[in-house]
């Protein structure tokens, strides 16, 4: 059972941990400079209105994914969290389930999200959707090597009786789940791309809501297959919402800079206000 000083644990930062602190600190207040910057010269009005859950959403998931890394590298209370988590699962696991569990988390890496990758990101550079298809191909190659260095330097070794076969090397260590990163970023991805060719307003939010719901199955057969821990999926899931956040933030920055992506972007409707598309 968790005490009441494991849940403060948990939830809130322990600041004697001051460089994971310091770090979480200054990437917020770059986010926070990064998304103000276009409205120095606004009215307070104006700022306030656009869009500021984007930034808030950055932040949040920033600081998610650094109370896991937290939790992890210095051995706290969410280790009990992992363990708790990762036995019930076990309790859960009949023939039917891990088939199923195998067939979900199997899009999640490998040459699966390869090929589904290359194919979305083909069919945007066909329509000529550059500004997407170039976000889209540098959100997936950045995940792909943010979570190579993450991986290695917590170097967190996975559940021991895992139902997997982990094959050694750059993807081996398991915080955070790789399969959660890729998922959230490139259903994001998805969703962010192809917003604005569905009109129906009923069927975007069937289509958002499906796409959280697959991304939330692939977390989750990590942890039943006991392929990472509870705490490796919750990071993976805040680190691949925070960089996808992010990425969008600096794409926005630049939108104008290559003409054709200017072109497009002016008949594209954006997330963020008018004159980040400058």
């Amino acid at each position: 059972m968790l005490s009441t000083n494991d849940f403060i644990n948990i939830f809130l930062p322990v600041l004697n941990h001051w460089i994971i602190w310091t770090s979480f600190f200054v990437i917020s207040i770059f986010i926070l400079l990064l998304y103000a910057y276009p409205y120095i010269k606004k009215p307070r009005k104006e700022f306030l209105r656009h869009h500021i859950r984007i930034p808030i959403i950055n932040v949040i998931s920033l600081y998610i994914f650094t109370k896991m890394l937290e939790g992890v590298i210095y051995q706290e209370s969410i280790l009990k969290v992992d363990k708790w988590f990762n036995e019930t699962m076990v309790t859960l696991q009949s023939p039917w389930l891990t088939k199923l569990a195998f067939f979900i988390t199997s899009f999640g890496s490998g040459i699966p999200i390869i090929v589904i990758v290359t194919i979305t990101i083909g069919i945007l550079f066909l329509r000529k959707r550059w500004r997407f298809a170039l976000l889209s191909l540098a959100a997936i190659l950045s995940t792909t090597l943010l979570q190579i260095v993450i991986k290695n330097l917590v170097n967190r070794v996975r559940p021991s009786d895992s139902l997997e076969v982990i094959t050694p090397g750059m993807f081996s260590p398991s915080f955070p789940s790789g399969h959660a990163i890729t998922a959230i970023v490139y259903l994001s991805l998805l969703v962010y791309s192809y917003k604005d060719d569905i009109k129906h307003t009923a069927t975007k939010h069937i289509l958002i809501t499906a796409t959280s719901i697959f991304f939330i199955s692939v977390g989750l057969t990590r942890v039943y297959l006991n392929a990472h821990w509870f705490s490796d999926v919750i990071a993976g899931m805040a680190l691949g919402l925070f960089w996808f956040m992010s990425v969008v933030l600096v794409e926005r920055s630049i939108t104008g800079l290559i003409p054709a992506i200017r072109i497009e972007s002016k008949k594209a409707k954006l997330m963020v206000p008018e004159v980040l598309k400058k």
